[in-house]
This record gives C-alpha cells, structure tokens and sequence, in this order.
C-alpha cells in the first residue's frame, strides 16, 4: 500500500474515509429503521392472523347457538383471513408485504394455509347449512303446536265415542308425547345434545307405533268420527316424521362442522402463533446483525480517528521541525548557512520539503548576492584608494614640470571627476549591500515572527 506523503493527501484520506464510515452508519441506520417498520408491520398483521382464527371461530359459535343468520361480521373476518395469509405467504408489494425471507417461515405458512383451506370449506358449509335450516326452524313452533292440536282432538273424539279408557289413555299420551317431542327437538337444536336426541327419538317411536296401532284397531275404524281424525292426525304425522328428520340431519351436519372448526380451531391458532414467533426471531436476527455492523463501523471510525490523531501529529511535529529551522535562520548570520541546506526529516510531508527545499535555495541566492556585494565593495574601495594615490602622485609630478595655472586646473578637474565617478560607484554598492542587509533581517524578522506566533498558540 502506497503511503500518503502530503499533507492534503493525508486530510483527503483521513476525511474521505470518516466521511464514508458516517454515511455508512447513518445508511445502515436508516436501512435498519425502514427494515424494522416493515418487519413491524408484517409481525402485526401475522398477529392479527390469530385474533381473525379465533373471531371466526366465535361467530361460528355464536351465529349456531343464537339462531341469527347474520353473517356479517363471519364473512368479514373469513375475508381478511384468507388475503392477509396470502399476502404474507406470497408477498404484496403494494401493501409493502414482502414473501418469506427463510425457509422455515415459508414452511409453516404453507401449513397454516394447509389447515386453513378445510378449515373455510367446512364454516361455508355451516352458513350453508344454517342458511338451509333455518326457515325449517321458524314453523317448528306451528307444526309442534298443530301436532299437539291434532293429537288433543283425537282424544276428544274418543271421549265422544265412549271408547274404551285403554283407547283414551293412549290418546292422551299421544297429547303428551307430542309435547315431549316438540321440547326435546328444540332443546337438541339449541345445544346438539346427544342424549336429547335419544329421548326425542323414544317419544317419537312410542307415538309412531301408538298412532299406527289406532289405524288397526277395530274399535277405532267402528267409529267414523274418531276414525277420519286418527287418519288425519296419522297423515299429518308421517309430514311430521319427515319435516323433523330433515332438520334433524341438517341440524347434525351443522354440528359437524361445528365440531371441526371447535377441533382445527387450536392447530390454526397454534401454526399461527408459530408463523408469528418466527417472524419475530427473522426480524430480531437481522436486528442483531444489523447492530453487529454498526459497532464495526464505529470499531473503524475510532481506528481513523486515532489514525487521524496520529497522522496530525506527525504533520505538527515536522511543522516545529520545520520552524526550528527557520528559528535557525533567524538568530543565526545568513551567511554560516550559504554551504548547507535547510533539510527537515525524509519522513516529513511533501509540502514542507519542497518549502525547505526553497527557502535553502532563497537563502543562497542571498547569501551569494551579499558575497559578491562584498567582493564588489572591497574591489571600488582598492580602486578609489589607487586613483587617490595616483591624482597625488601626478600633482607631485605636474608641480615639478612647472606647467602653467590653467592647465593645471584643467588636469585637477579631470581627475576629480575621475574620483567621483569612484565614489560614486562604491557608494552605490555600499547601498546595495545595506539593502541586502535590509533583506537578512527581514527575513530573520519573518522567522522570528511566526515563532511568537505559535507560541501564543501554543499558550
């Protein structure tokens, strides 16, 4: 792996990857949260799952027992069920359901379906059947009372035959029998008792064979009257016999379906209490790995932060590195610096080598320019000092010659201005040095500058 070497690589790296280790949390956190309302929602609609099988199971109850036709809230219920089982068995995007995530989910909704589908085909057969029964249930009450009117009348006609008081106890025990039968087909269509059954059907055989036993008796058929009432009680008895076995059998289908739902009732609540435990440890299990890898990006983000830390230190100490060397510059004189270079450590940052490596190339052209300032000055002073020992020596000599005033103050002339021109010459290069002079210390002023600086900082 390619070390970074500069300073703004390093902050690119060290910001670029905590920025991608934030987003990547806040991502993961966002993910987690949208995850979770769904996992919610689908928890609460697998929930009500097992309310809607228990609601269902109650109407079926209560619809049979209180004698209503009213399927309203049965047919709602049954309805919601069966979508809700299929969303959730093969997803609904719409309603933002999706399929199973694993295999053992998948599984037991198949078995809940698997329950389910028996399980609406037997409560349509019991509203079918209730749907059938019931109008049969509303004239049993006449038809009860008419069998009772019928059966009283045979008595009164037997008393009005003088017939023998064995024909008029059967009679009335026929009145009797009527009663009882009536009281116990009522009673076994409201609760499906089995043992009102049985006494139903004892009443019923005993009257079967009282009233054909009439139809046979001698005595009976001697007396008209009493004759064509037995045969009208008799015809509307075998109606009678079969408006009760019809329903009666519907009465019994009805209490098997009755007996299934009460039976597959608990293994739907139970395969549905199951579905939504599994969705529960799904949905806790992605919640788990969910945080697994949020710890691991704070793990990563503290690495960097400390990565970071340690990289700004490093960056801080080739910057003291790097003022020392100028603290350097700045108390020590330039030109002790002209042979050597302003080097920092080959660990330091590109940026500060490349500053380093500029201010020793500054500091040189400096360090040369003021050397050759000095070489130039001691030059101009050796040759002012020559032309003035060589004017000297020319005046010694003109005196000698004896050559008259005004050429003299001609030659005088010349050779002032030949002097000036000197002068001036190291004059203008004594200013050039002062003005490199000038420079040194501006720059050791620099220095020293931004050492108080971060000392204050530093404070």
């Amino acid at each position: 792996m390619i070390k970074p070497t500069t300073i703004s690589t390093k902050m690119k790296l060290a910001g670029g990857l905590l920025s991608f280790v934030i987003i990547f949390i806040i991502s993961l956190t966002v993910m987690m949260n949208q995850m979770s309302k769904k996992d919610s929602y689908i928890i609460n609609i697998a929930g009500k799952q097992r309310m809607l099988s228990q609601k269902i199971s109650k109407e079926t109850f209560f619809i049979v027992h209180r004698h209503t036709n009213d399927f309203c809230e049965l047919n709602t219920a049954v309805g919601l069920f069966e979508s809700s089982l299929k969303d959730l068995l093969y997803g609904n995007d719409a309603k933002g359901i999706y399929a199973p995530q694993n295999e053992r989910i998948q599984t037991k909704l198949e078995e809940v379906m698997t329950l389910w589908l028996p399980f609406r085909v037997e409560v349509e057969a019991l509203k079918s059947g209730i749907e059938e029964v019931r109008p049969d249930m509303e004239v049993l009450t006449p038809r009860i009372e008419k069998l009772l009117v019928l059966s009283d009348t045979v008595v009164q006609r037997m008393v009005g035959a003088n017939l023998s008081n064995i024909h008029i106890d059967l009679s009335g025990r026929q009145r009797m029998l009527s009663q009882r039968m009536g009281l116990y087909v009522n009673r076994y269509l409201r609760s499906a008792n089995a043992q009102d059954l049985l006494v139903y059907a004892d009443a019923k055989a005993l009257y079967n064979k009282t009233i054909k036993s009439f139809l046979d008796d001698a005595a009976v058929k001697n007396a008209p009257e009493v004759y064509a009432i037995v045969k009208e009680n008799n015809a509307y008895w075998e109606e009678y016999m079969l408006y009760l076995d019809h329903v009666i059998a519907l009465e019994s289908e009805i209490n098997k379906h009755l007996a299934f739902v009460y039976e597959k009732n608990v293994q739907l609540l139970n395969a549905m209490d199951e579905a939504v435990w599994l969705y529960t440890d799904h949905s806790e299990a992605k919640n788990d790995m969910f945080l697994k890898f949020q710890y691991i990006a704070l793990i990563i983000g503290l690495i960097i932060i400390v990565y970071a830390f340690v990289m700004t230190k490093e960056i801080i100490e080739h910057l003291e590195g790097f003022v020392q060397k100028a603290k350097e510059l700045a108390r020590g004189d330039i030109s002790s610096f002209s042979g050597q270079n302003v080097t920092l450590s080959s660990h330091s940052e590109d940026e500060l080598k490349e500053a380093s490596t500029h201010i020793s190339l500054f500091v040189q052209k400096v360090n040369l320019a003021m050397k050759d300032s000095e070489d130039a000055l001691k030059k101009a002073e050796n040759a002012v000092s020559q032309l003035q020992q060589l004017a000297e020596e020319v005046e010694d000599v003109i005196e000698d010659m004896g050559i008259d005033e005004n050429a003299k103050k001609t030659f005088d002339k010349n050779v002032n201005a030949t002097e000036d021109i000197a002068i001036q010459s190291a004059e203008n290069l004594i200013h050039v040095n002062r003005m490199l002079q000038k420079l040194k210390k501006s720059l050791n002023a620099m220095v020293e500058s931004s050492n108080q600086t971060d000392e204050k900082k530093e404070v």
